[in-house]
């Protein structure tokens, strides 16, 4: 079973996100691959996630890529899900004091920048 963009980017907007889980060899993966990149198995299930978890690592960009200009500074932070899939996305903070690593997060949207986060203590 494949999910398309439209379902993908609808769940993240609900802060959910989807993955695969392969039935050969139990590995998770985000929704984005259409095979499973421990054992290469076609033989995927789609599994709906709350999409929260925990900073591995950020860096606040200031000189961004051409289009993102607008939005500088901003955030960009890896997160390991709950289920131990990483994730990559926005999220805004203006400094490293505002994030330490380990900080609880979640998606919140999904925009014009792509996958949108908000730690879980801010307002």
């Amino acid at each position: 079973m494949s999910i398309s963009r439209e379902e993908f980017v609808a769940k993240l907007k609900e802060g959910k996100v989807l993955l695969y889980r392969c039935r050969r060899c139990n590995n998770l993966q985000l929704a984005t691959i259409v095979f499973c990149k421990k054992c290469n198995s076609d033989e995927l299930e789609v599994v709906e996630e709350k999409g929260e978890g925990r900073v591995v690592t950020f860096t606040i960009l200031y000189v961004p890529p051409e289009g993102y200009e607008k939005y500088a500074p901003y955030g960009w932070a890896v997160v390991r899900l709950d289920s131990g899939v990483n994730i990559s996305g926005f999220i805004d903070v203006k400094s490293a004091k505002d994030l330490p690593l380990n900080s609880r997060v979640k998606i919140v949207d999904y925009d014009g920048r792509g996958i949108v986060l908000k730690a879980e203590d801010s307002k």
